[in-house]
């Protein structure tokens, strides 16, 4: 839990994620403890992701979730910026509801205030180094030149200077790692999420 005396800048109330046609019925017997997290995959064909999550971030805050592999982590972190949709609780960002946005005021959000760095990199494989981190600059409308400048400081910053104009197939794995991290950091987020950053080697 984020410390109180900070102001949250992401809150987290109840969040579940069940997988399954029967889901909402799963959650009920769960938190009346008539069936277990096993009892619901075997009796309703359903599957518990996430599991009454509650937490909140404050400014400034650099917050971990920790967990054995297959625990939902990546799930729950999907759930910030609403890649994942809950199947209840909500998710508050700055205060705003996250669960209520429609799809253009979502669509803002993730451009101007929510920075992602994934686990599979996910970048775009018909552009280069440079197109990919200067992104979500373009998506803004960001004049080209700017555009250029920003994704170059940013390319310097996971020192990949020079590789600019490079495709991610001629990168490693820890350098597509670090191109991801470079066009999350030229976006200049409010907030990152980090899935298994570090979960590639550097080289």
């Amino acid at each position: 839990m984020g410390s109180d005396s900070q102001e949250a800048v992401i809150r987290c109330e109840g969040i579940w994620k069940v997988f399954g046609a029967r889901s909402k019925e799963a959650i009920k017997a769960i938190k009346g403890g008539q069936l277990s997290k096993a009892d619901v995959r075997d009796r309703l064909d359903c599957v518990v992701g996430v599991r009454d999550a509650s937490f909140s971030v404050g400014r400034g805050e650099i917050f971990c979730i920790m967990g054995l592999s297959g625990s939902g982590k990546s799930t729950l972190i999907r759930h910030v910026n609403r890649l994942i949709e809950p199947t209840d609780g909500a998710v508050y960002i700055e205060g705003r509801n996250v669960n209520a946005m429609g799809s253009r005021e979502l669509r803002q959000l993730r451009a101007e205030k929510i920075g992602m760095v994934f686990q599979s990199m996910a970048l775009m494989p018909h552009r280069n180094v440079r197109d990919n981190v200067g992104f979500a600059l373009e998506v803004r409308g960001v004049p080209e030149e700017k555009r250029h400048k920003v994704a170059r400081e940013a390319i310097e910053a996971v020192e990949l200077t020079g590789w600019d104009l490079k495709y991610p197939d001629e990168l490693s794995g820890g350098m597509q790692q670090r191109v991801g991290l470079a066009r999350a950091i030229a976006a200049n987020p409010s907030i990152l999420l980090m899935d298994e950053p570090f979960r590639l080697s550097i080289r």
